[in-house]
Parts: C-alpha cells; sequence; structure tokens
C-alpha cells in the first residue's frame, strides 16, 4: 500500500506525493504497466490527497458533491516495470467557474519522470446531476 506524504509547496498549490512499488496485477503481457493501468495509479493517488485532507468517499455521500474529470491529455514517456519503486505526484491549478486543472506526474526512483497527466475536473453534484462550482471546503481540499 503507498503511502501520502505533503510534499512542499511551491507558487502554486501544494503538490501531494504518493508512494507505490508496481505489482504483478498492474502489468499488461509485455511485462509492463498497461496504459489504462496507468489512469487507475493516478486515480488511486488522486483519492488518498483528497481522503486525507478531509474530502474522502463520507463526505462526498454527505454533500453530495464530488470530483469529476472532464478531459485528460497523458503521457507515456517511460515505461514502469515489476517491483519498481515510484512516486505520484498531484497538484492542484487555477479555477476558472465551474472547471479546475490537476496536474499529476510519475517518477521513479532516480526522480525521472514516467509518465504525466493533465486534466480538466469539476464539482458534480450527485443530486441535481450537473457540475456545480467549487465550495470552499472542496478547493481547501485540493489546494
Amino acid at each position: 500500500m503507498g503511502q501520502l506524504f505533503l510534499q512542499h509547496k511551491n507558487m502554486e498549490n501544494t503538490i501531494f506525493t504518493y508512494e507505490m512499488t508496481i505489482k504483478e496485477f498492474h502489468l499488461d503481457t509485455f511485462g509492463h504497466v498497461n496504459n489504462a493501468t496507468y489512469l487507475q495509479i493516478y486515480e488511486e493517488a488522486r483519492w488518498q490527497f483528497i481522503t486525507e485532507k478531509g474530502y474522502g468517499l463520507q463526505k462526498i455521500l454527505q454533500t453530495g458533491l464530488g470530483p469529476v474529470i472532464v478531459e485528460i491529455n497523458m503521457r507515456f514517456i517511460k515505461e514502469l516495470r515489476l517491483r519498481e519503486k515510484i512516486t505520484i505526484h498531484s497538484q492542484t491549478g487555477d479555477y476558472n467557474g465551474r472547471i479546475g486543472t490537476i496536474k499529476q506526474w510519475i517518477t521513479d526512483r532516480e526522480g525521472n519522470i514516467c509518465s504525466d497527466i493533465a486534466l480538466k475536473v469539476g464539482l458534480f453534484d450527485t443530486r441535481q446531476r450537473k457540475l456545480v462550482e467549487p465550495t470552499q471546503e472542496w478547493l481547501d481540499a485540493i489546494k
């Protein structure tokens, strides 16, 4: 199981880091992480940091407001292989109206970037079934 660390703050928002080891179930027939599995790894890191900041599934069920992805742009730079220790970095960018950005990247032990992803996200009202303006509680959880 991975661990979450609050690494540091820079000029923008906090960079959250989540460490994990690539396991057998992450691999495809080529012996490296499958492209769809990268999405799961990135999602695991996002859930961890929002949960640690008090906006996990319990809060979402209570409020009826939770994060959704509206756009993804992902790059594969270096393959990830079995038992490789990696770090997933996550950082929220700006919010303009109902849409915000999150950048994530995976580094290996040596700090080399293996993949990166740019997301456009919003806060979804599960009762009204639409994007809503971000609440202060949500913004506090992701910054």
